[in-house]
């Protein structure tokens, strides 16, 4: 990598930030997410914005253990597939941070 982010890093990063800013920016009154609101009940806001955040950091620890087991011939497949995985990802907080931030405005 010698200095450079990877296309995993930075797409790890700008999902991580997203799911920060989700939870900074998550109206409770207009919550629609039937689970979401379940988890809430039951485990509390704070700790799901925690379990939230770990997760996303599992599925970044989940990514360095893959890269260090599988082939090195197998590696350039398993990266598109984190790497497709995260833009999917990245794509549906963006989604909801937007939501959050409109619902604000309402």
């Amino acid at each position: 990598m010698q200095g450079r982010i990877s296309s995993f890093g930075l797409w790890f990063v700008l999902l991580f930030f997203l799911n920060m800013l989700d939870i900074l920016t998550t109206v409770p009154a207009y919550e629609a997410n039937p689970v979401t609101l379940y988890i809430w009940e039951q485990i509390g806001y704070l700790s799901a914005a925690w379990l939230k955040g770990g997760l996303v950091l599992l599925f970044g620890l989940l990514f360095t253990v893959a890269q260090k087991v599988v082939n090195p011939e197998e590696w350039s497949f398993a990266k598109r597939v984190f790497v497709g995985i995260l833009k999917v990802l990245v794509a549906f907080y963006l989604l909801v941070v937007v939501i959050n931030l409109l619902a604000y405005t309402v």
